[in-house]
Parts: structure tokens; C-alpha cells; sequence
């Protein structure tokens, strides 16, 4: 994530959480303000609750790759606050977790896209090299 895009400061902290919309989930809840900017900005609120420094920090990486791998919309500012049992969570359930509130919060262009080939290039790709028949 890029320096840009990162949220920083007190009093933007406290205008998106006085002022900003919300949605939760189990492990994360996200506070969302439009900021009239041509980037979107991304703050991470982890609470010693979590865990340790060490943790904290895990988190906090984890949760920015996971919003970077987003195509997020412009314009807004989105506020990460930690709940507890992000501290033990594996990556992938701090993505989905990331993924879900992004969708729900209405700031990405669109759903993120599967990666791999999916059943229909398989089948494809298996008739194309079928054997040839008598």
C-alpha cells in the first residue's frame, strides 16, 4: 500500500468515526467517509487487546494486502478497527472479512475476481487435446 493511500492523523480518525457510515463483521468493522479526493486513504486501528506488538503489526500487515488487492473506488476514506479474534485469524479469513465489508461499505468497482482456470477453460483446454476418434 502506498504512502498516499494511508490514513493518518487524530482528527480524521475522529471525523470518520463521529461522522462516518459503519458495517461489522466477526473479526473487523469498517467506518467510511467520503473525502472529495481522487485517492481513497485507509487507517488500522489495532487495540492491545489484540495481542502483543508482534501481532499487531501481523495484523495490520495482513489487513493492508488485503485492501490493496481490492479495486477500491476513489474518493474515500475507510477506517479498519480490529476486534479480538483477528489476532489468531488466518490470513485468508482476514481477507474475506476484508473483502465482505469493502462489498457491503458500496466502495469497490466491483466483486474481486477468482483467480486460476475456472471449469470452462478446463473443459476446453480437454477437448483440444482430446484423443482422436475412430
Amino acid at each position: 500500500m502506498q504512502r498516499r493511500q494511508r490514513l493518518t492523523g487524530a482528527k480524521r480518525f475522529s471525523q470518520i468515526h463521529v461522522e462516518g457510515s459503519s458495517a461489522a463483521n466477526r473479526l473487523l468493522v469498517i467506518r467510511y467517509l467520503a473525502n472529495g479526493s481522487d485517492c481513497s486513504r485507509f487507517g488500522f486501528l489495532v487495540s492491545k487487546r489484540v495481542g502483543n506488538a508482534a501481532v499487531r503489526n501481523r495484523v495490520k500487515r495482513r489487513l493492508r494486502e488485503a485492501v490493496r488487492l481490492n479495486p477500491v473506488k476513489a474518493g474515500w476514506d475507510a477506517l479498519f478497527i480490529v476486534r479480538r479474534g483477528a489476532g489468531k485469524a488466518k490470513y485468508q479469513e482476514l481477507k474475506d472479512a476484508t473483502d465482505n465489508l469493502l462489498q457491503r461499505a458500496n466502495i469497490v468497482d466491483k466483486a474481486p475476481q477468482p483467480t486460476g482456470p475456472g471449469p470452462i477453460v478446463d473443459q476446453i483446454s480437454g477437448e483440444a487435446s482430446g484423443s482422436p476418434s475412430d
